[in-house]
């Protein structure tokens, strides 16, 4: 009991040291480890009535609105926008130690408080106006409520060919802002250049664009840019009968899709790092490339049958009810087995339940790229990085590549960028952690071959018309 007595008073000096010294106003910098490293920037600003905004740097997002609560041992950051908070615990003046909690994930952080400008990573690629083309913002009416888009288009008169540009999994803005790289603007930007016009939309619940994307699947994602589609028809200088897609991962799949249900609407799609294969396979690869990184071989497979195991009952189930109790069971046991808290009606727990039995998930590891395939008449371009780590790059190219023969479409192109990863960067490591540290956004032999694809075969749609 003293020893417990004289740990309190030592509490309270320290306490009385830092009330004394700490200010909350500043620049507090931290460094999120998710797989990639993503700095965290609070500002707090203010004498009364204290203001506080997120940047996050790597992905584009700035002054996001935050919340502070100060307490005389702890400061909390709270933002309502991405579901997330850092409970922190003053260490001195200028560190800040605590949790970073999301989406039911908690992780250790610390911040730091920074003094002056705090500079944002070198992006050369990033288009800068004045642009030598038209650039409208347009409302594109959906099933879910208005969807925010860009449309560019070349100055000259005339019809032009036209794209619509489609993000990948996750809500994403129309530039696919990532780590503070926007490949879709440096994208569109090539491409009205040469000649063709392009629509690049938020998804929806992004940016200005309505609707609730937690419901969501792939197929309910493709009919918002199909609405899209339908929308270049209401615009001037459009050709309708030489509109495209270009999906990126997830939007490959999209593209896919909508090529065999719409066929005459889509005049040809390219699939860049798309799937060939299911999505429970490429996840089941995806846990096995990540993890061979840091764990020994027993231990990778272990993940992987875990993984499995949580994906086939996810797959299988008729019975949303049974199917939580199913998993509550099963992430129990392997908690047990990692020796790991298991606390299972906390929000993080119900979080990450919530996660696993998503519409989403269930219809992407059910997604068969064969039923869409089998359909797809129209040109196809299939392209992906050799060091992709999200997408398994030979074996998805050439089970689109066999498909498509398959079922008699001899229009097509596919082409492996050796040493490039899942965003079409040269690399190094080609780890997630990397594509914030690489300063090209997509490399240019890969932004030329596309548009060299795009003319020949909106050059022959051309000709079929006449």
């Amino acid at each position: 009991m003293i020893r417990l007595l004289v740990l309190f008073f030592c509490s309270l000096v320290t306490l009385q040291a830092q009330v004394a010294n700490f200010d909350v106003r500043g620049n507090w910098v931290g460094e999120l480890k998710v797989g990639a490293n993503i700095e965290m920037i609070f500002k707090v600003t203010g004498i009364n009535d204290l203001s506080c905004s997120l940047d996050v740097p790597l992905q584009g997002a700035k002054d996001i609105p935050a919340l502070v609560q100060e307490t005389v041992q702890s400061v909390k950051f709270h933002v309502k926008a991405i579901n997330g908070q850092f409970d922190g615990k003053k260490i001195d003046s200028i560190t800040l130690e605590g949790n970073w909690k999301q989406n039911g994930g908690i992780y250790p952080m610390k911040f730091v408080k920074k003094e002056g400008k705090i500079e944002s990573p070198n992006r050369p690629q990033t288009p800068k106006g004045p642009f030598p083309y038209i650039s409208e913002e347009i409302t594109v009416k959906s099933s879910v409520g208005n969807l925010a888009g860009t449309l560019t288009k070349p100055m000259a008169k005339g019809s032009f060919p036209a794209i619509v540009l489609i993000t990948g999994s996750g809500s994403q803005d129309r530039d696919e802002s990532i780590f503070n790289h926007k490949p879709f603007f440096v994208l569109a930007d090539a491409l009205t250049r040469a000649g063709f016009a392009v629509l690049r939309m938020d998804d929806r619940g992004v940016g200005s664009s309505e609707g609730d994307p937690s419901k969501a699947t792939t197929k309910d994602l493709s009919e918002d840019i199909y609405a899209g589609v339908r929308a270049l028809h209401m615009q001037t200088g459009i050709d309708t009968a030489r509109i495209g897609l270009i999906g990126h991962s997830e939007g490959g799949m999209i593209a896919q899709i909508l090529a065999a249900t719409y066929p005459q609407d889509i005049a040809f799609i390219c699939s860049m790092a798309g799937l060939g294969i299911s999505g429970f396979e490429v996840l089941v690869w995806q846990t096995r490339k990540v993890t061979s990184k840091t764990l020994p071989m027993a231990e990778v497979e272990k993940s992987v049958l875990r993984q499995k195991t949580l994906l086939t009952m996810i797959k299988e189930s008729t019975d949303s009810i049974k199917l939580r109790s199913q998993l509550t069971d099963s992430l129990g046991l392997w908690a047990v087995q990692q020796q790991k808290m298991f606390v299972v009606n906390s929000p993080e727990f119900r979080a990450q339940l919530n996660q696993l039995q998503s519409p989403w998930l269930k219809y992407f590891i059910s997604y068969d790229p064969e039923k869409y395939l089998r359909d797809v008449k129209c040109p196809v371009f299939a392209i992906n990085g050799s060091e992709d780590m999200q997408v398994e790059s030979e074996r998805n190219l050439k089970s689109i590549e066999s498909l498509l023969q398959k079922h008699g479409n001899v229009n097509f192109r596919v082409q492996e960028y050796k040493g490039m990863n899942h965003l079409f960067q040269r690399c190094t490591t080609c780890d997630i952690e990397e594509y914030a540290k690489i300063e090209t956004t997509i490399e240019q032999e890969v932004i030329d071959d596309i548009i060299g694809w795009l003319k020949e075969v909106t050059a022959k749609n051309s000709q079929r018309k006449r």
